[in-house]
């Protein structure tokens, strides 16, 4: 993540800010937060300072909610993501452990991402009584109550 436009931050004062940080006489989020400021995405930050990626993620973040700034994202793409390549081979009628195996991660990841697509047997098993319930109305007057006699 960084700021929409070019970078406006010299190496000097790159080199300026970290020696800063380094010395204590700003704090951390300060530092970042010129960096963030002078064009540097999230990963440069937290190499160029030695602080950790979470850290200047959650300062960056914090800066751009509270001052609505226009963000660049990163070059990372949902479409291919590992849930919706669960999702494709659970809709193509692969099993869980198929999934799994074939995408080698873990069992549990894979049902969790069924189960909130709605792909497990339970959710099926429902999916598919609802729709027979649906087309065949019950016939109230032909049951009757376990241990109740008809005359």
């Amino acid at each position: 993540m960084k700021l929409v436009g070019e970078r406006t931050i010299t190496v000097a004062q790159i080199t300026e800010v970290v020696e800063n940080i380094e010395a204590k006489k700003c704090s951390k989020g300060a530092g970042i937060r010129t960096l963030f400021a002078g064009g540097m995405e999230v990963k440069e930050i937290s190499s160029v300072t030695g602080i950790r990626y979470n850290h200047v993620y959650n300062v960056v973040k914090n800066e751009v909610l509270v001052h609505d700034l226009e963000v660049e994202k990163s070059g990372r793409s949902d479409e291919n993501s590992k849930k919706n390549q669960i999702i494709k081979l659970l809709e193509e009628g692969k099993t869980i452990t198929e999934v799994s195996k074939e995408l080698k991660c873990m069992y549990n990841y894979a049902w969790q991402v069924a189960k909130g697509a709605g792909y497990t047997t339970k959710q099926k098993a429902e999916m598919v009584s609802t729709t027979v319930e649906e087309k065949q109305p019950v016939d109230k007057k032909s049951t009757t109550k376990k241990g109740s006699k008809t005359a």
